[in-house]
Order: C-alpha cells, then sequence, then structure tokens
C-alpha cells in the first residue's frame, strides 16, 4: 500500500511539472529595447513582437529602456526575476562592451540566451555635404582639419574611430548619440563628418542622403559590398554584432527550448524577411544559445585586445 501511495505521489509530481510547463506562456511577455523608437532595431523589434505573439498565443508587447548605448535595458534583464516572460531584443555588443571595459552589475554568464536572428551590418558613414566619398578622400580631409566629429553610439566604436585617428595623425571630438534615431539627424543635417550606423543608414543610401565609408565587421556588407572593411584597409580593428534575444538568469530551460521554437519559426515569416533583408537590409540566420554564447565570448574577447591596444598606444 505504502508503495502504491509513493507512486501515486511521484505521478501527480511528474503530472504538475507537465501542467506547468505545457502552460508557457499564460499571460503577456514584455520585449525589451535600448534604443530609441526610429532605428532599424525598432522597427525590426515591432514585426518581431507581431509575429511572436501570434507564435506563442500571447501578447508580446514592446518596453524602450534607453540609456548607455543599450546598456540599460541590458542591466534590468540581468536584475530581473521574472523568467521568459521578459525578454531582451538587442544587438550583441551591450551585452560585451560594458562588462569589459565598466564596472557594469552584468556579465554575459549572467543571462539565458534564446538565439541570434540577424546579422548587423556595422558601418561608417558620411553624409552626401561631405567633400569626400571614399576612404582615402575622407583621410586626405581629416589631416586638414582641426579635429573631426564623429557621431558614435557604443563604446567599441568609439575606441575604434580613436585607435584611427592616432594612427592616422588627425584629431577627432566624439559626440555621442543613442542608436540610429540619434545618429541620422547629425549625418543629414551634415553636423558630423562622420558616423556609426548599426544599419540606419540603408533607410537613406538608396537616395545618396548617406554613404558608406567602411565596413567595420569581419566581412564586407551585404548589401555595399563595394565598401572595404576596416581590416581591408589595414587596420587591426573591427566590431561583429548580431541581434540576438536573451531571457533572465532564472528562466527555465523549458521555456527557453519553447520561445527558440518559435523565434525560428518567426523569422521564416514573410513579414519579418520583408524587414529584414528588404527594408533595413540585414542577412538573416540562425544561431542558438550555446553558439552565440560562444560568439558572445569571442566578440568580448576582441574588445579586450582593442582595449589592450589603446593601452599600448597611450
Amino acid at each position: 500500500m505504502l508503495k502504491q501511495l509513493f507512486v501515486f505521489a511521484f505521478l501527480l509530481l511528474i503530472a504538475k511539472f507537465s501542467v506547468a510547463e505545457g502552460h508557457f506562456p499564460n499571460r503577456p511577455i514584455t520585449l525589451l529595447i535600448g534604443f530609441e523608437q526610429g532605428g532599424t532595431l525598432f522597427t525590426q523589434a515591432a514585426t518581431l513582437a507581431e509575429i511572436l505573439s501570434e507564435k506563442l498565443g500571447q501578447p508580446v508587447n514592446l518596453e524602450t529602456r534607453t540609456g548607455h548605448g543599450g546598456g540599460t535595458a541590458a542591466a534590468m534583464l540581468a536584475n530581473s526575476t521574472s523568467e521568459g516572460y521578459i525578454l531582451l531584443f538587442s544587438p550583441s555588443f551591450p551585452l560585451t562592451d560594458y562588462p569589459a571595459r565598466l564596472q557594469v552589475s552584468y556579465t554575459i554568464d549572467d543571462f539565458r540566451y534564446v538565439g541570434a536572428i540577424s546579422q548587423d551590418q556595422h558601418a561608417l558613414v558620411t553624409s552626401r555635404w561631405t567633400p569626400f566619398d571614399d576612404w582615402a578622400g575622407f583621410l586626405n580631409y581629416a589631416r586638414k582639419q582641426t579635429e573631426i566629429r564623429y557621431a558614435s553610439q557604443n563604446l567599441t566604436d568609439r575606441l575604434i574611430i580613436q585607435d584611427i585617428a592616432q594612427n592616422e595623425g588627425f584629431n577627432v571630438r566624439i559626440i555621442p548619440v543613442s542608436g540610429g534615431a540619434g545618429m541620422t539627424p547629425l549625418v543629414l543635417a551634415g553636423d558630423v563628418d562622420i558616423a556609426f550606423s548599426g544599419g540606419t543608414h540603408s533607410r537613406y543610401t538608396d537616395s545618396g542622403e548617406m554613404r558608406v565609408l567602411a565596413a567595420t565587421g569581419m566581412d564586407r556588407l551585404k548589401h555595399y559590398p563595394e565598401a572595404p572593411t576596416l581590416r581591408e584597409l589595414g587596420y587591426d580593428v573591427g566590431m561583429q554584432s548580431v541581434r540576438l534575444i536573451a531571457a533572465p538568469l532564472n528562466t527555465p530551460q523549458y521555456q527557453i527550448d519553447i520561445l527558440s521554437e518559435k523565434l525560428k519559426q518567426s523569422i521564416q515569416d514573410e513579414r519579418f524577411i520583408q524587414i529584414t533583408e528588404n527594408i533595413i537590409k540585414q542577412p538573416i540566420f540562425f544561431m542558438d544559445g550555446n553558439d552565440l554564447k560562444d560568439f558572445l565570448y569571442f566578440q568580448e574577447e576582441q574588445l579586450r585586445r582593442l582595449l589592450a591596444n589603446q593601452d599600448n598606444l597611450n
């Protein structure tokens, strides 16, 4: 009799966990965005949230927490215990730049990773008003100025332009901005000479309002193959970022599995493909949580080397 009671209790326990896992999500999910509306991240996030809502059967609501180049939203997620009901949609660099550079409240290991969905097309861009249209022309121009004005969105792109300026013999004044929405008006008005863009430039290149001078990643940009990479131009610097979904550290594995599967389905939706491939012009690809975490470790190590190079130059 006692044995039967133990078996019955065990079966009840299994059933309890099965029911709990089968009911995720049973309330709305919040998708955190660390950048202002108007940039490509928010544009992509709005479409992704709509599709995920359909796949998950619950509303996926956008919430912006801007500041520190996406670091404020990342810190909010790292301090959350809401499991898979609050997610971060972000470029990868806020999760790698700030822990390596500043005393922040999180590290790469303070999150669970659902997956990456597209590759940022980072570039150094200029406007149609500048008297140069390629990198050699920019260097010739920069060396003749007292200083050039540079719109920066994050710590890594700031380090990159400072490293280049020291090596090429020109002075640079950093103008911090919050995402593509902050960068765009400065470039279009000619208030800066060059700027870092995470992808917002794609909306303005066809009209000639913005021009791509160089790609900052390892490879040339898919939609701007004529623009050389910084490494091709002779600089041992660069940054590569993917767009990812992260969850709080206390998120159970079964929730990560559900979210990951629905995320893979969502990026195959024609609406997401249209926005990502044709509007913001980013390559779509999926990277699972384990591979993504390895990529983040690699990116963080690249930044540490860049910081070491900067210290040696100083």
